[in-house]
């Protein structure tokens, strides 16, 4: 008899303690669903910023597609770990939707709370890497605007004096001395411009994208010179 008590008190121990388990799992749950969805918030601007940075590039009006691509993929890491993360999230939170806390084992239950117990932990960290991204992602897309209404003049003046030139080098007498030398330094100055305007330029430490275009510039104002040094 005493041996059936003490079964029988064991047992209603045990399932005092699954009750309990089962209750601390509903809540950590709850409170891990709340901040799932901040973080799938959060991520989601983020990749909009990604995005919005994305449709700038390839205008063709001179941004460096290549450079800013460069440094968005400097994160990729850190947005790849965060997505799995997310996903890991999600493949562990569907084993647990529907009525499985109801027929767990104690063990199954107090796992699966230290589990979600530890993504909660942990999306602290992640909350703050996307502040960090986005605060990068925001810094590059104003960057890119303040350039993009920079070139704008300087890409204007250089196809101006690209095609001013290209006339003038036309006028020019086909025994003129120097004309062909000139006609190959001017298609070089175009090909470097059309380069510009793509932004495929690999950028230099110390070099910007204006420097650049200042330097075509120069180029076309040297080759314009020299024109009319040839005289037509």
């Amino acid at each position: 008899m005493w041996g059936r008590r003490r079964a029988r008190r064991r047992e209603q121990e045990y399932e005092a303690a699954v009750a309990e388990a089962r209750s601390d799992l509903t809540e950590v749950l709850r409170i891990a669903d709340e901040t799932h969805a901040g973080v799938v918030d959060v991520f989601g601007k983020l990749r909009d910023t990604y995005v919005t940075i994305e449709e700038l590039l390839d205008q063709g009006d001179g941004l460096p597609a290549k450079s800013a691509r460069a440094r968005l993929a400097c994160h990729r890491e850190a947005w790849d770990e965060m997505e799995e993360g997310m996903a890991s999230f999600a493949e562990a939170r569907r084993a647990w939707d529907g009525s499985r806390a109801a027929d767990a084992e104690l063990f199954e239950l107090t796992e699966a709370a230290a589990y979600f117990a530890d993504f909660v932990s942990n999306c602290a960290e992640t909350m703050e890497e996307m502040a960090g991204l986005m605060s990068s992602f925001l810094d590059l897309y104003r960057n890119m605007l303040e350039l993009r209404d920079k070139l704008a003049p300087m890409r204007e003046r250089a196809h101006a004096a690209i095609a001013a030139a290209a006339n003038e080098l036309a006028w020019a007498g086909p025994t003129a001395q120097g004309k062909f030398a000139l006609e190959v330094r001017l298609h070089a100055a175009g090909d470097r411009l059309r380069e510009l305007d793509a932004g495929r330029v690999e950028l230099e430490p110390g070099r910007k994208v204006t420097d650049w275009y200042r330097d075509v510039e120069s180029e076309i104002a040297e080759i314009r010179e020299a024109v009319l040094r040839l005289g037509y």
